[in-house]
């Protein structure tokens, strides 16, 4: 079994981390805010009545987006590798939303 070691951890470490993210006026509820660095897919829920986006910025800089706006009552996902620890932002850049609110925190910690 002392074999199989390595595999297992390698295997783990290659794992993608699922968080889920709720969007509605005029809030961005993240269901796991903080992760691993890592491989990170960020399942993102229209629960309001407005279309809405989910940009993720770092330092000011973005470092991903959904490609699409995700209408009332759907579902898009996000898949990104977060290598670096520190805070990322997550806004909805769709009209004034932000400004009213649509803004959250994701953690990446070691």
């Amino acid at each position: 079994m002392v074999a199989d070691a390595p595999l297992a951890t390698a295997a783990a470490a290659a794992a993608t981390q699922a968080v889920g993210i709720g969007e509605r006026e005029f809030a961005i509820a993240v269901y796991r805010p903080k992760v691993k660095r890592g491989k990170v897919k960020l399942n993102v829920r229209n629960l309001g009545e407005d279309v809405h986006d989910l940009v993720v910025e770092r330092g000011g800089r973005r470092v991903g987006a959904l490609a699409t706006i995700v209408k009332p009552g759907a579902t898009a996902t996000l898949r990104l590798n977060l290598e670096q620890t520190g805070t990322y932002r997550l806004i909805c850049t769709v009209a004034d939303h932000e400004a009213r609110g649509m803004r959250a925190t994701l953690r990446v910690v070691r």
